[in-house]
């Protein structure tokens, strides 16, 4: 359950930031936060429509709120099972609650050639949401399992994720590298 803990907080960042430099760009600077979703295709080659550009910027902005509180909690959690003291259990609290306040169809509306990835991304919400509820009532209940519950709900919020980034590699392949020429 631990490496799942981390594997999710690893998969919400990769989501809602680029995970791959465009040849000949600078890093970015992470104190920016993470570059936009439609900077980043459009750096790569690909045409976007305004509305798509518009899209992809709101929902990475809309997944942020999502995953900052849940990464945050996983951290706080950290690799020990059982219950946390009193101060961390009061932030993993409120992280939850952070996220048990925010509405998984809230999404911004997608322009028709977009809609299957805002459907994805309230699926992965909708898990994500019941995850957290299921997590804070354990918790709240002082059940030192509280990492185990809402398991199917993760595992599904985690599918929808995988779906999201299928269909984005499907959409805007990776651009492909050359074989590494052996040295002569």
């Amino acid at each position: 359950m631990h490496r799942l803990f981390a594997v999710f907080a690893l998969a919400g960042l990769l989501a809602t930031a680029p995970v791959a430099q465009v040849q000949a760009q600078q890093a970015p600077d992470p104190a920016q936060g993470p570059l936009p979703m439609s900077q980043f295709l459009q750096q790569a080659g690909y045409s976007l429509s305004p509305a798509e550009a518009s899209y992809l910027d709101a929902d990475q902005q809309v997944q942020l709120q999502w995953v900052m509180p849940l990464i945050d909690m996983f951290g706080l959690a950290g690799p020990d099972a059982g219950l946390p003291d009193a101060d961390t259990q009061a932030k993993i609290v409120a992280d939850l609650q952070q996220v048990l306040a925010l509405d998984p169809n809230a999404a911004p509306q997608a322009p028709p050639s977009l809609e299957s990835l805002r459907t994805l991304a309230v699926e992965q919400r909708q898990a994500l949401r019941r995850a957290a509820s299921a997590w804070l009532n354990a918790l709240q209940a002082g059940d030192p399992d509280w990492r185990t519950s809402g398991t199917d709900d993760f595992v599904a919020a985690q599918q929808s994720l995988a779906a999201w980034n299928q269909e984005m590699f499907s959409r805007y392949p990776p651009p492909e590298q050359p074989p590494d020429q052996p040295p002569s």
